[in-house]
């Protein structure tokens, strides 16, 4: 009698699923784990912005021009949430990964630099709409907007949190320490996110400084996202375009610098 049969190594074939799935859901559960500090506070921060801003307008308030305003700023406030969160993130977990040695683990596992990419990406996204579902709930509260058109909503929360979160990774490859990070979110991240049309059109800005702005992809994202609100506007093709180039673009570097190792192997 021939005896018992030795193991078969396990097939993976082209698309490591498993592995992208495991190392997705690692970095969901570090997102959740510290839900206090990853949901709770920027939905806190965010109110604490609005209800600063409605108090700021003094006699403007409840006026047509003073809830044109309000109106005009909640959604990009909601979105800057949704844009800070997923890269933060993203750049969190692989700086840290990197520092600690963590990186080394998962670099032995069976896993392409495709994989990798979409598992930070795609879970860096995610935390950013969890984040921004509970800001815009929160939002909705103190001051109620109707949704005109919930799919343009989304999708321009899901492109803007995905490129974000690809900025997020970027950051975490070339980063050493964690001064690096907050550097680069003080000096980079935040400029551009404020000259995105979050508090005031662009048009209403100065010539030099309007066409940065309509340069700037999170300007795009930002303003595809408020015309999701507004009752009988087109969906925004352009900017469906130009955050969703911008995240194309982004995958592919990201994927291009795990492929090679970029600060990652030593």
């Amino acid at each position: 009698m021939s005896g018992p049969l030795p193991p078969r190594p396990r097939e993976i074939g082209r698309v490591h699923w498993m592995g992208a799935w495991t190392l997705f859901r690692r970095e969901l559960k570090r997102y959740l784990k510290e839900a206090l500090e990853t949901v709770l506070a920027p939905a806190f921060q965010t109110l604490v912005y609005f209800v600063i801003l409605v108090f700021a307008l003094g006699p403007e308030r409840g006026t047509p021009e003073g809830d044109a305003l309000l109106s005009f700023a909640l959604p990009g406030l909601v979105l800057m949430a949704v844009l800070f969160r997923a890269a933060e993130t993203t750049a969190f977990s692989l700086l840290f990964d990197r520092m600690e040695g963590i990186i080394a683990d998962i670099l032995m596992a069976p896993l392409g630099a495709a994989e990798m990419t979409a598992a930070y990406a795609l879970a860096g996204a995610i935390s950013g709409l969890v984040t921004g579902t509970v800001v815009l709930a929160g939002a909705m509260l103190v001051w109620p907007m109707p949704v005109a058109s919930p799919l343009t909503l989304i999708v321009f929360a899901a492109l803007g949190a995905l490129m974000m979160s690809l900025i997020g990774v970027l950051i975490g490859l070339g980063c050493e320490k964690w001064d690096h990070m907050a550097a680069a979110f003080v000096f980079i991240l935040t400029p551009l996110t404020f000259l995105s049309g979050v508090f005031s059109p662009a048009e209403a800005l100065p010539g030099s400084v309007a066409w940065i702005i309509q340069i700037n992809p999170i300007f795009h994202a930002v303003d595809g996202f408020r015309q999701g609100f507004i009752a009988g506007a087109p969906f925004p093709v352009a900017s469906f375009a130009m955050v969703g180039g911008t995240a194309a673009v982004l995958w592919l570097l990201c994927g291009f610098l795990i492929h090679r190792g970029y600060k990652l192997r030593p």
